[in-house]
C-alpha cells in the first residue's frame, strides 16, 4: 500500500467515525518524506512538462487529503475536551483555554510542517515566555498578560510578546511569528 493510499484510508476511517482512530506508528513521518520527494521531484522539471503538471496535481490532492485528515482529527481532539471558546471565561477557565489554544497552535504547526515535507517540531515557547511577532497589519496599543502596555504596532513592526499575547495575535491574522527557521531564510 502506497503512502498516499495508506493515508486516503486512515481519512476514510476518520470520517466515518466518531472517536480518534489509530494510526500507524510512522505513518507522519513517512508522510513528510513522501511530501519532501513530491517537492524535490517538482524542482528537477520544466513546469510545462506533463510530469511536473502531474506531480503538481498529485501534490495538490494530497494537500487537501492531508488537511481534511488533520482538520477531521483536532476536530475530534477538540469536542473530546469538552471546552468551547468563550470571551466570558473565568481566571481559571482561561488558564485552561490558553493551554488548549497552544496546543492548537502546535496542531497547526505540525500540520504545515508535514505540508512542507517536513517531520513535525515538537519546539514551542513555554508559558511566560516572550514570542518574535512581525505584525501583518495595524494593530492598537494592547495590555499584555504580563499586565504592561504594548504597542501600538504598524504593519510590518517587529515585537517581542507574552507568548499568550503572541499567540492571540496570530490567530487573529493580525500577526506571524518569526522562528529560527524563518529568521535564516532573511
Amino acid at each position: 500500500m502506497t503512502t498516499y493510499d495508506e493515508l486516503q484510508e486512515a481519512w476514510k476511517r476518520e470520517l466515518h467515525s466518531l472517536e480518534l482512530q489509530l494510526l500507524r506508528s510512522g505513518l507522519f513521518k513517512d508522510l513528510s518524506s513522501y511530501i519532501k520527494r513530491l517537492i524535490e521531484a517538482q524542482k528537477n522539471l520544466d513546469a510545462k512538462s506533463l510530469k511536473a503538471i502531474v506531480l503538481e496535481e498529485e501534490m495538490l490532492r494530497l494537500e487537501q487529503l492531508l488537511t481534511q485528515f488533520l482538520d477531521r482529527r483536532l476536530d475530534k481532539l477538540w469536542l473530546q475536551t469538552g471546552l468551547v471558546q468563550s470571551t466570558s471565561l473565568e481566571y481559571t477557565e482561561k488558564l485552561t483555554h490558553q493551554s488548549i489554544s497552544g496546543i492548537l497552535r502546535d496542531y497547526d504547526k505540525m500540520k504545515q510542517d508535514l505540508l512542507q515535507g517536513q517531520e513535525p517540531s515538537h519546539s514551542r515557547p513555554k508559558n511566560g515566555e516572550f514570542v518574535l511577532i512581525r505584525f501583518v497589519k495595524d494593530v492598537p496599543s494592547i495590555i499584555g498578560v504580563d499586565l504592561k502596555a504594548h504597542g501600538p504596532f504598524h504593519k510590518e513592526d517587529v515585537a517581542k510578546l507574552p507568548q499568550e499575547n503572541a499567540d492571540s495575535l496570530v490567530r487573529q491574522g493580525a500577526a506571524v511569528e518569526i522562528t529560527a527557521s524563518n529568521r535564516d531564510n532573511e
